[in-house]
């Protein structure tokens, strides 16, 4: 599942660690514990891919997925729990913007036998269809199921994020990292 091997950091020629050595098999649990500045918060993110190591390599098996939820946040206090939940899905949002971009033009124009005019139909239907392999249907669904679980009311889908303590805006956090593994599993 994941292979470490003669992994070392260094920060600045300092060495935060080096030849670390492991291996984690489907089922394993670990435990990663230390005492503050030996790295485990590095290690992590190399995990993530987040960041490379100085030396040395990591493989992950092509069917796993590596999630990481940093001590620091990264929610948008000015979005509702259940927008800052939907950025987890950069690539569909995305779609769906150039798909409005697209709408309002078509709305607007009246050439309707042009090439252009046909191209934008063409990349609109395009979009539908790329949107639709990338499970476009299913995301608001899904982050409402997983923020569901994860304690959230349905009033609470609704209330912008800064309403909420560091601990709640956590699990939104974690909510984006669950939806991410499972964009993977359509």
């Amino acid at each position: 599942m994941l292979d470490v091997q003669s992994v070392s950091v260094s920060f600045g020629g300092e060495v935060l660690f080096e030849n670390v050595s492991f291996r984690i098999a489907a089922g394993d649990r670990i435990g990663l514990i230390g005492k503050n500045g030996a790295g485990k918060s590095t290690l992590l993110k190399l995990l993530a891919r987040e960041n490379s190591p100085s030396s040395g390599t990591l493989s992950l098996e092509k069917s796993c997925s590596m999630g990481y939820l940093p001590q620091e946040l990264d929610v948008d206090d000015h979005r509702t729990v259940l927008n800052e939940t939907y950025q987890a899905f950069p690539e569909l949002l995305k779609i769906q913007d150039r798909q409005e971009e697209i709408s309002i033009m078509l709305n607007i124009r009246e050439d309707y036998e042009s090439q252009s005019y046909q191209e934008l139909i063409q990349e609109l239907t395009d979009l539908g269809t790329e949107f639709e392999i990338l499970g476009g249907y299913q995301y608001e669904a899904q982050s409402e199921r997983i923020l569901t679980g994860l304690g959230f009311t349905q009033t609470d889908l609704h209330q912008i994020t800064n309403t909420f303590s560091g601990g709640w805006r956590m699990r939104i956090e974690l909510a984006k990292i669950l939806l991410k593994a499972q964009m993977f599993c359509f």
